[in-house]
This record gives structure tokens, sequence and C-alpha cells, in this order.
């Protein structure tokens, strides 16, 4: 099992190993499906299984995780109900978000964002879709941290995993990511011009209501996504 990992930066171990199984279960180096035990993560990550313990418990309260009896602990699958809530509770808090930025926000935080969209666009170029999902991330904290909602947006990650991950499939299979780059180039353009009155209709662009390329995506990768009847 090959796993990304990530800094210790003096965290508990618990901590760690959470955030480590996050990120690999978002980035989908742990795929929907996939089984995973306590040993064999506490092995990959030198800790004791008590840490591991207890990050299972958190990513299954946050729909990562799911256990079943004789099959173990697996990654749980993709559910789609949960994608269009997901989106649709950033479509609404992004636009009071976002016209917050429109009203003020700080000089020091325009350069992040004019720094993050550069680096955007030489990922594109260079084809880097998991570091260009990193920055799109960071882009939208910088938004939300400029309008002092920065809570807010942790809160929206907590619960928005499926959304995440279906995000980095796209990213990853190349699609529609020059979009993507285009849409937070608009996204900051109102930041920067001052002009609410664009908010609404950028960001109907940027998350419709409908992404005919989820359905797309679970056509191509079935094994992936839960099976709703």
């Amino acid at each position: 099992m090959e796993l990304l990992s990530v800094p210790r930066r003096g965290s508990s171990a618990r901590e760690y190993v959470y955030e480590a199984l996050k990120k690999n279960i978002i980035l989908l180096h742990l795929k929907p499906g996939q089984s995973i035990t306590e040993q064999e993560i506490a092995e990959k990550f030198s800790v004791s299984r008590t840490p591991v313990r207890e990050a299972f418990i958190r990513l299954a309260q946050e729909g990562l995780l799911e256990t079943f009896p004789q099959r173990g602990t697996v990654v749980s699958l993709i559910d789609l109900e949960r994608v269009d809530e997901a989106r649709f509770m950033r479509r609404t808090l992004e636009k009071a978000v976002l016209r917050l930025a429109c009203e003020a926000f700080p000089s020091e935080l325009v350069f992040e964002l004019r720094s993050n969209l550069a680096l955007q666009e030489v990922c594109l170029e260079e084809k880097n879709f998991l570091r260009l999902f990193e920055l799109d991330e960071e882009f939208h904290r910088l938004i939300y941290r400029g309008c002092k909602k920065e809570r807010i947006w942790d809160l929206i990650c907590q619960i928005n995993a499926d959304f995440r991950r279906i995000r980095v499939l796209k990213l990853s299979l190349g699609i529609r990511v020059g979009e993507v780059v285009e849409q937070h180039r608009k996204i900051a353009g109102v930041i920067f011009d001052r002009n609410p009155g664009r908010v609404e209709a950028i960001l109907d662009e940027h998350l419709p209501q409908n992404d005919p390329d989820f359905e797309r995506l679970r056509e191509e990768y079935p094994e992936y996504f839960r099976q709703r009847g």
C-alpha cells in the first residue's frame, strides 16, 4: 500500500494519523471500497494501534470509513446525494462570502490570491492536477479567511468529503480543468473589482446545480460509487 505522508509538525499521533488518512482518502490514494486495517496503518505510519483506532472512529463519523461484519473497515463509497448536498451548501455560503469579499478584502490576501492563481496556471500547463486540487482548496480558504469566516470553511471541509473526492477524480482525469482555472480568475476578478453584481452568475457557473460530469464518472467508475435504488 503506497500512501502519501504528511508533515508531523509536532501534532499528536492521533491527529497525525487522522490527517494523513484523510488526505489519502480525499486524494484517492485510498480508493473508495478499499479495505484497510488498524495494524497495516499503524505499521505504515510507525505508531501504535490506539491512535489509528481513534482516527478510524473520527473518519467514520465524517463518512469516510465504514465497518462491516466479517469484512472489516473499508473506505466509504462516494454518495452522489451527499455530493449534491455539499454543492448546494457551498453555492449558498460562497455567494454570501464573496459578497462580503467584494465589500472589503485585505490587501495582503489579494497578493496571495494572485500568487495562487499564477501557481494554478503552472499546474495546468504541467498537468499536475493533484497539486491543482490543493491550490483550488487554498484559493477558497483564502477568500473565507479574508472575510474572517475561515472556521466556516473548515466546517465545510469536514462535511463535504464526497464532493472533494469527486473533484479530485475529475481533475485527475483532466475533465474541464482549464474551465476551473478560468472560473477562479473570474471569482478573483469580482473581488479585485469589488463587483458583487457578478457574484451569483459566476458561482452558478463554478458550482452549477447539476453537473453531468458526475453521472459520467459514475458510469466510468461504478465501483467507486454508492448505488441507490
